[in-house]
């Protein structure tokens, strides 16, 4: 057998999985797949509720068992199904959809750091609330890295 295209792999893990979870009303942010002979194949999903563990086992389940009969993984493999956690960074438009009206870190390509609410965001650029009626436009070209602060 040749070598496995690892993009295409997580399309075709995305394809299958996505339905599942969206059965549970939640989202699939993202497939991670590595390692050899054994796959590691974790599925990041985001519920607005929250994620807990018996929606992870449940999905975990029935993604098993679609994968048993589709089998989209060449050999062995082991599913994870996680939630992206708060400290992934943000990068796709439904990652700064979740985000919106949260408390963002951002820091840029130059290392300047930026922290604000995130109002609105577009392809090309994001909105941040300053202090008072400022607002912050930031380029997500710009953008080296931007994840959700812990608010307490």
């Amino acid at each position: 057998m040749g070598d496995v295209d690892p993009e295409r792999l997580r399309r075709d893990i995305a394809d299958l999985a996505g339905p599942v979870v969206s059965d549970h009303g939640a989202e699939l942010v993202d497939v991670e797949v590595s390692g050899k002979g054994t796959y590691s194949v974790r599925l990041l999903v985001h519920h607005e509720s929250g994620v807990n563990l018996d929606l992870c086992t449940e999905i975990a389940r029935e993604v098993s068992d679609l994968f048993d009969v589709e089998d989209p993984v060449p050999g062995r493999y082991r599913l994870e199904v996680t939630s992206p956690g708060l400290d992934r960074p943000l990068s796709t438009d439904g990652d700064f959809g979740r985000a919106l009206g949260r408390l963002l870190k951002v820091v840029t390509v130059r290392g300047r750091t930026e922290t604000g609410r995130l109002l609105s965001f577009t392809d090309v650029s994001i909105v941040l609330a300053g202090n008072g009626d400022q607002q912050n436009v930031v380029d997500r070209g710009d953008i080296a890295k931007a994840t959700v602060e812990v608010e307490f």
